[in-house]
Protein backbone atom coordinates (compact mmCIF):
# COMPACT_ATOMS: atom_id res chain seq x y z
CA UNK A 1 0.00 0.00 0.00
CA UNK A 2 2.96 2.47 0.87
CA UNK A 3 4.05 1.60 -2.35
CA UNK A 4 0.88 2.26 -4.23
CA UNK A 5 0.84 5.84 -2.47
CA UNK A 6 4.74 6.73 -3.26
CA UNK A 7 3.99 5.64 -6.92
CA UNK A 8 0.68 7.84 -7.06
CA UNK A 9 2.74 10.72 -5.28
CA UNK A 10 5.94 10.47 -7.62
CA UNK A 11 3.70 10.31 -10.71
CA UNK A 12 1.81 13.54 -9.18
CA UNK A 13 4.77 15.32 -8.51
CA UNK A 14 6.40 14.63 -12.11
CA UNK A 15 3.25 15.75 -13.65
CA UNK A 16 3.18 18.87 -11.68
CA UNK A 17 6.43 19.62 -12.54
CA UNK A 18 6.57 18.93 -16.48
CA UNK A 19 3.47 21.13 -16.43
CA UNK A 20 5.01 24.07 -14.54
CA UNK A 21 8.23 23.90 -16.09
CA UNK A 22 9.80 23.32 -12.42
CA UNK A 23 11.24 20.52 -10.90
CA UNK A 24 10.24 19.82 -7.64
CA UNK A 25 13.32 20.19 -4.89
CA UNK A 26 12.21 16.56 -3.00
CA UNK A 27 11.77 14.26 -5.75
CA UNK A 28 13.79 11.48 -5.96
CA UNK A 29 16.53 10.99 -7.91
CA UNK A 30 15.54 9.19 -11.16
CA UNK A 31 17.10 5.77 -10.51
CA UNK A 32 15.17 5.28 -7.11
CA UNK A 33 12.08 6.13 -9.23
CA UNK A 34 13.16 3.55 -11.70
CA UNK A 35 13.29 0.76 -9.28
CA UNK A 36 10.01 1.72 -7.55
CA UNK A 37 8.12 1.98 -10.48
CA UNK A 38 9.94 -1.50 -11.95
CA UNK A 39 8.68 -3.54 -8.75
CA UNK A 40 5.00 -3.74 -8.27
CA UNK A 41 5.53 -6.02 -5.45
CA UNK A 42 5.27 -5.18 -1.69
CA UNK A 43 9.17 -4.34 0.02
CA UNK A 44 9.84 -7.31 1.99
CA UNK A 45 10.80 -7.36 5.66
CA UNK A 46 14.74 -7.04 5.42
CA UNK A 47 14.52 -3.90 3.88
CA UNK A 48 16.41 -0.97 5.34
CA UNK A 49 14.38 1.88 6.97
CA UNK A 50 15.81 4.43 4.65
CA UNK A 51 13.95 2.54 1.57
CA UNK A 52 10.84 2.78 3.38
CA UNK A 53 9.43 6.15 2.45
CA UNK A 54 8.35 8.86 4.74
CA UNK A 55 4.68 10.88 5.18
CA UNK A 56 7.26 14.47 3.56
CA UNK A 57 8.19 12.12 0.66
CA UNK A 58 4.73 11.36 -0.64
CA UNK A 59 3.72 14.54 -0.03
CA UNK A 60 3.17 16.70 -3.20
CA UNK A 61 4.77 19.90 -3.40
CA UNK A 62 2.95 23.00 -4.11
CA UNK A 63 3.82 24.63 -7.54
CA UNK A 64 5.56 27.87 -7.39
CA UNK A 65 4.67 30.19 -9.41
CA UNK A 66 7.56 32.62 -10.74
CA UNK A 67 6.94 35.56 -12.78
CA UNK A 68 8.11 35.17 -16.27
CA UNK A 69 9.65 38.31 -17.70
CA UNK A 70 7.80 39.72 -20.69
CA UNK A 71 9.58 39.19 -24.13
CA UNK A 72 11.16 42.14 -25.70
CA UNK A 73 9.68 41.74 -29.41
CA UNK A 74 13.17 41.93 -31.85
CA UNK A 75 12.65 43.85 -35.24
CA UNK A 76 12.77 41.85 -38.28
CA UNK A 77 15.72 41.82 -39.95
CA UNK A 78 15.49 44.01 -43.05
CA UNK A 79 16.92 41.91 -46.08
CA UNK A 80 20.54 42.52 -47.72
CA UNK A 81 20.36 42.94 -51.63
CA UNK A 82 21.99 39.99 -53.31
CA UNK A 83 22.49 39.21 -56.43
CA UNK A 84 20.19 36.66 -57.46
CA UNK A 85 21.57 33.40 -57.84
CA UNK A 86 23.23 31.69 -61.36
CA UNK A 87 20.73 30.30 -63.08
CA UNK A 88 21.38 26.46 -63.64
CA UNK A 89 22.21 24.82 -66.93
CA UNK A 90 19.82 21.44 -67.81
CA UNK A 91 20.97 19.22 -70.36
CA UNK A 92 19.01 19.43 -73.31
CA UNK A 93 17.03 16.47 -73.68
CA UNK A 94 17.03 14.54 -77.04
CA UNK A 95 14.41 15.30 -79.44
CA UNK A 96 11.54 12.37 -79.78
CA UNK A 97 11.69 10.73 -83.23
CA UNK A 98 8.80 11.37 -85.75
CA UNK A 99 7.09 8.15 -86.72
CA UNK A 100 8.60 8.27 -89.56
CA UNK A 101 12.18 7.92 -88.45
CA UNK A 102 10.92 4.44 -88.08
CA UNK A 103 11.78 3.57 -91.39
CA UNK A 104 15.31 5.05 -90.67
CA UNK A 105 15.55 3.18 -87.07
CA UNK A 106 16.23 0.07 -89.08
CA UNK A 107 19.63 1.18 -90.43
CA UNK A 108 20.75 4.13 -88.86
CA UNK A 109 21.45 5.54 -84.71
CA UNK A 110 20.15 8.32 -83.83
CA UNK A 111 21.79 8.73 -80.54
CA UNK A 112 24.64 10.72 -79.19
CA UNK A 113 28.26 8.50 -79.06
CA UNK A 114 25.45 5.71 -80.75
CA UNK A 115 27.53 3.03 -82.45
CA UNK A 116 26.77 2.98 -86.29
CA UNK A 117 24.26 0.27 -87.74
CA UNK A 118 23.85 -0.74 -91.62
CA UNK A 119 24.36 2.86 -91.69
CA UNK A 120 25.88 5.60 -89.88
CA UNK A 121 24.65 7.45 -86.67
CA UNK A 122 22.86 9.93 -87.42
CA UNK A 123 23.65 12.33 -84.20
CA UNK A 124 24.72 15.59 -85.61
CA UNK A 125 24.61 15.13 -89.05
CA UNK A 126 23.42 18.26 -89.94
CA UNK A 127 25.35 21.18 -91.34
CA UNK A 128 28.42 18.25 -91.84
CA UNK A 129 30.00 17.44 -95.31
CA UNK A 130 28.30 14.32 -96.86
CA UNK A 131 30.85 11.56 -95.92
CA UNK A 132 32.30 12.96 -93.00
CA UNK A 133 30.91 12.11 -90.28
CA UNK A 134 32.33 9.67 -87.37
CA UNK A 135 33.89 6.10 -88.54
CA UNK A 136 31.42 5.00 -90.96
CA UNK A 137 32.88 3.35 -94.37
CA UNK A 138 31.32 5.92 -97.02
CA UNK A 139 30.91 5.30 -100.51
CA UNK A 140 33.32 6.99 -102.59
CA UNK A 141 30.07 8.52 -104.49
CA UNK A 142 29.28 10.27 -101.08
CA UNK A 143 32.63 11.34 -100.67
CA UNK A 144 33.13 13.00 -103.99
CA UNK A 145 29.70 14.59 -103.33
CA UNK A 146 30.50 17.71 -101.84
CA UNK A 147 27.44 18.00 -99.93
CA UNK A 148 26.95 19.38 -97.16
CA UNK A 149 23.92 18.44 -94.93
CA UNK A 150 21.45 21.33 -95.16
CA UNK A 151 17.47 21.45 -95.38
CA UNK A 152 17.39 21.17 -99.26
CA UNK A 153 20.35 19.06 -99.74
CA UNK A 154 18.61 16.49 -97.43
CA UNK A 155 15.17 17.04 -98.41
CA UNK A 156 16.75 15.76 -101.84
CA UNK A 157 18.22 12.59 -100.37
CA UNK A 158 15.22 11.81 -98.32
CA UNK A 159 13.13 11.89 -101.81
CA UNK A 160 16.00 9.36 -103.36
CA UNK A 161 19.42 9.22 -102.33
CA UNK A 162 20.04 7.19 -105.70
CA UNK A 163 19.28 10.71 -107.71
CA UNK A 164 20.94 13.12 -105.68
CA UNK A 165 24.28 10.85 -105.67
CA UNK A 166 24.55 7.97 -108.25
CA UNK A 167 26.80 5.02 -107.22
CA UNK A 168 25.88 5.98 -103.11
CA UNK A 169 25.66 2.60 -101.15
CA UNK A 170 22.43 3.47 -99.52
CA UNK A 171 19.89 0.93 -101.05
CA UNK A 172 16.57 3.25 -99.85
CA UNK A 173 13.65 3.99 -102.15
CA UNK A 174 13.01 7.08 -101.04
CA UNK A 175 9.63 9.29 -99.18
CA UNK A 176 7.73 10.69 -101.65
CA UNK A 177 6.02 12.45 -98.82
CA UNK A 178 7.42 16.14 -98.40
CA UNK A 179 5.70 16.58 -95.25
CA UNK A 180 7.33 13.38 -93.59
CA UNK A 181 11.08 14.66 -95.15
CA UNK A 182 10.05 17.98 -93.66
CA UNK A 183 9.46 16.36 -90.33
CA UNK A 184 12.48 13.97 -90.73
CA UNK A 185 14.69 17.04 -91.63
CA UNK A 186 13.83 19.11 -89.13
CA UNK A 187 14.16 16.03 -86.61
CA UNK A 188 17.81 15.99 -87.81
CA UNK A 189 18.45 19.16 -87.41
CA UNK A 190 17.74 18.81 -83.93
CA UNK A 191 19.98 15.98 -83.23
CA UNK A 192 22.83 18.59 -81.79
Amino acid sequence: MKLRMLLAGSCLALTLAACSGNAPEDTATPAANDTAMESPVAPDAAATPEATPSASDTATPEPTATPSPTPTPTPTPTPTPTAPPAPVKVAAAAATPPASFGRCAVCHNAVKGGEDKLGPNLWGVYGTKAGELGSYAFSDALKGSGLTWNEANLDKWLENPRTLVPGTKMSFPGIKDPAKRKELVDFLKSLK
